[in-house]
C-alpha cells in the first residue's frame, strides 16, 4: 500500500504540473501546445509591423497585429505574445484590445541583430482560439539613400565636361587667331595694359577647382558602397578649403600688409615733416627720402620720386602712391595733405600732426587687437564645450531613441490606430550624428565670420579662424565616430 499510494501521488503531482504550468508561464491551458491556427477557427490573425520576413532598421522597433473574430470578440485577457521565446504580455508598454495589440520595444529589451520571431495566441469567449508566429530580421547597419544624384552617370558627366571644355578651347583659339590676323593681338601686349586681377587668382579660380572638387566627389561617394557615413561631408570639408583657402591667406597677408603699410607711412610722414622743417620743400623731400627708405615703402617712394622727376605735382603723386596700400586711414591723410600743400601754409605743420595722429591710430589698434585675443580663446573655447556636449548627446542617442512615450497617454488599437503606430518613425543614430556634424559645420563658419568681424571689422578676415573650426570639427568627428 506505501508502494501504491506514492504511485498514486506521483501520478497526482504530474498532473497538477502539467496543469498549472501553462498558466505559470502565461500561456493558457488550450495554447499550450498550440501552434497553428485551430482548423475552421472565426479568429484570423494579421501581422503589421514589422511585416514577416521583413527588415528592421533599429532594435527597438513596433510590434504590432490585427485580429478579428467572426464568432464574438477577442478577449484581452487571453491573449498571450512571446518575442523570441519570452512572454511579454505584461510588459508596461504592450498594449492589447479586441482588435489587436502593439509594443514599443523598449531599450532594456532592446532586440538582437539577426533573426527574430513573434508568436501571438488569442482567444475568445465562446472558446475558439488561434496562434500566428512570423519573423523578420533586425539590421542596425545605416543604409544609404539613393541619393540625389544616383541617376547620374560619373562617366557621362566628365565626358561632358570633357566635350564642353573642346568646344570653348576651340572657340577661344580660333578667336585668338582672329584677333592676331586682324589686330596684331598679343597677350604680352594684353596683359601689359590689363594686368590680371589678383580675385581670379585667389577666388574665382579657386571656386571653380572646389565646384569640380565637390562635384566628382559627391558622385565617387554616391557609387562607392562601404564608405564612412559622413564622407559626402568630409568631401563638402575638402572643397570648403581647396575654395577658400587662397582667398583667406590673402585676406590675412592684405590686412597685416595694410597695417604695415599704416606704420611705415605714418614714420614717413614724421620724417617728411622733419625735412621740410629744415627746408626742404615737400617734392624734394620725397625724392630725398625714397634714396634711404628700406621698409615697405620703398617701391612706392622710388615710383612717386620718378613722378616728381618728370613734372607730376606733389598732391597728385601723394594720392597715387597712398591708392595702391588700401588703406582708407593713409588715403584720408595722403589726401589731406595733398589739399595742405595746395592751399599753402605750415604744411610741414600739418605734415607732422597728420604723422602724431596716423601713429596714434595704429597704436590703438594694436592694442584694441591685443584686448580681443582672450575673447578670442573664449569663443574657441566655448565651441570646443559644445562639441563635448554634442559628443555626450550622440553617445546617448541611442537610449533617447528608443525611449517610449506610451505614459504621455494613448487610446485602444484599432484598425487605424494599428497603421499609425507602425507608420510611427525616429531618428536614427547614425542620421543624428550626420545632422549634428552638419550643424557644427555651419557653427565653425559662422564662428570664424563673426571673429573676424569684430576683431578685424570684415567678415573675411575671420575666414581662417572658419577653417580651422571646421578642421578641428572634421578631426574631432574621425577620431571619436570612426566609422
Amino acid at each position: 500500500m506505501p508502494r501504491s499510494g506514492a504511485l498514486v501521488a506521483l501520478a497526482l503531482f504530474v498532473l497538477v504540473g502539467l496543469a498549472i504550468l501553462p498558466w505559470a508561464t502565461g500561456i493558457p491551458p488550450a495554447a499550450a501546445h498550440a501552434t497553428l491556427p485551430e482548423v475552421g477557427s472565426p479568429i484570423t490573425i494579421t501581422p503589421v509591423s514589422p511585416v514577416p520576413g521583413g527588415v528592421s532598421h533599429t532594435n527597438v522597433p513596433n510590434i504590432s497585429a490585427t485580429w478579428t473574430d467572426s464568432a464574438g470578440a477577442i478577449d484581452p485577457g487571453q491573449v498571450v505574445i512571446d518575442v523570441n521565446g519570452i512572454n511579454i504580455t505584461g510588459v508596461q508598454s504592450v498594449v492589447i484590445s479586441s482588435a489587436g495589440f502593439y509594443y514599443d520595444v523598449p531599450t532594456i529589451l532592446k532586440l538582437p541583430s539577426g533573426n527574430n520571431t513573434v508568436s501571438v495566441f488569442v482567444a475568445d469567449g465562446a472558446g475558439n482560439h488561434a496562434q500566428s508566429s512570423w519573423g523578420f530580421v533586425v539590421n542596425t547597419a545605416p543604409v544609404a539613400g539613393p541619393g540625389a544624384l544616383a541617376g547620374f552617370s560619373l562617366e557621362g558627366v566628365v565626358l561632358d565636361i570633357a566635350v564642353g571644355a573642346g568646344l570653348f578651347g576651340a572657340a577661344f583659339g580660333a578667336y585668338i587667331l582672329y584677333l592676331k590676323r586682324t589686330r596684331r593681338f598679343t597677350f604680352r601686349k594684353y596683359f601689359a595694359t590689363h594686368p590680371v586681377n589678383k580675385e581670379y587668382l585667389v577666388l574665382y579660380v579657386p571656386l571653380i577647382l572646389a565646384f569640380l572638387v565637390v562635384l566628382f566627389g559627391l558622385f565617387y561617394v554616391t557609387a562607392t558602397p562601404q564608405l564612412p557615413l559622413l564622407s559626402p561631408e568630409y568631401v563638402v570639408i575638402i572643397g570648403m578649403f581647396v575654395g577658400l583657402t587662397p582667398f583667406a591667406l590673402d585676406s590675412r597677408r592684405e590686412k597685416q600688409r595694410i597695417r604695415a603699410y599704416e606704420r611705415a607711412f605714418a614714420q614717413f610722414l614724421f620724417e617728411m615733416a622733419d625735412a621740410m622743417r629744415g627746408g626742404i620743400d615737400p617734392a624734394k623731400a620725397v625724392i630725398e627720402l625714397s634714396k634711404t627708405q628700406r621698409n615697405i615703402l620703398r617701391t612706392p617712394l622710388r615710383i612717386a620720386a620718378d613722378g616728381i622727376r618728370v613734372g607730376r605735382p606733389f598732391e597728385a603723386i601723394l594720392r597715387d602712391m597712398a591708392a595702391p596700400m588700401k588703406s582708407p586711414l593713409i588715403i584720408r591723410y595722403a589726401g589731406l595733405i595733398a589739399d595742405a600743400s595746395t592751399v599753402g601754409g605750415e604744411t610741414a605743420a600739418v605734415i607732422y600732426r597728420a604723422a602724431k595722429d596716423m601713429d596714434d591710430f595704429v597704436k590703438i589698434e594694436v592694442e584694441r587687437v591685443n584686448r580681443l585675443t582672450m575673447p578670442v580663446a573664449v569663443l574657441y573655447i566655448a565651441f570646443g564645450v559644445l562639441l563635448a556636449v554634442l559628443f555626450a548627446l550622440l553617445y546617448i542617442a541611442p537610449t533617447l531613441g528608443g525611449l517610449s512615450l506610451t505614459f504621455l497617454g494613448s487610446t485602444p488599437l484599432s484598425g487605424t490606430g494599428a497603421s499609425a503606430s507602425a507608420g510611427a518613425t525616429s531618428i536614427g543614430a547614425a542620421t543624428l550624428k550626420q545632422r549634428f556634424f552638419d550643424l557644427m559645420l555651419v557653427i565653425s563658419i559662422g564662428t570664424g565670420v563673426i571673429i573676424g568681424a569684430f576683431t578685424e571689422g570684415k567678415p573675411k578676415y575671420g575666414l581662417l579662424h572658419s577653417l580651422a573650426l571646421v578642421a578641428g570639427t572634421a578631426v574631432a568627428f574621425w577620431i571619436v565616430f570612426p566609422g
